[in-house]
């Protein structure tokens, strides 16, 4: 029993160091669409920066938005992307969302 619980404490306590010792470069670090790769040397486009700069964009324009809720919300990216989607930054990542790319008027 008295080496169970040892083992269970040094298990738990194993844990918190290796959870709470985390570099500062585990961060995600974004540059406009481009999140940093470590593996590659190089930046690549991700989902989780577009988000970031629809988000940064539309606060640009007035929106009050946070990048979590845009990240974690389709429907408040949408309105992100409506709200700001004409911007040159965001256009093609906001393809789909706006008025006109969903057969509105045609003449």
């Amino acid at each position: 029993m008295k080496k169970t619980v040892a083992f269970t404490a040094l298990g738990g306590a194993l844990i918190y160091v290796a959870t709470t010792i985390i570099p500062a470069s585990a961060a995600i670090k974004c540059q406009g669409r481009s999140q940093w790769n470590s593996a590659a040397n190089g930046w690549i486009s991700t989902p989780y920066c577009e988000d970031n700069l629809v988000a940064a964009v539309a606060r640009a324009n007035g929106m009050k938005v946070s990048n979590r809720a845009v990240r974690q919300n389709p429907s408040i990216k949408a309105e992100a992307c409506r709200f700001a989607g004409s911007d040159i930054r965001i256009r093609d990542i906001c393809a789909g969302h706006l008025p006109e790319d969903s057969g509105g008027r045609r003449f």
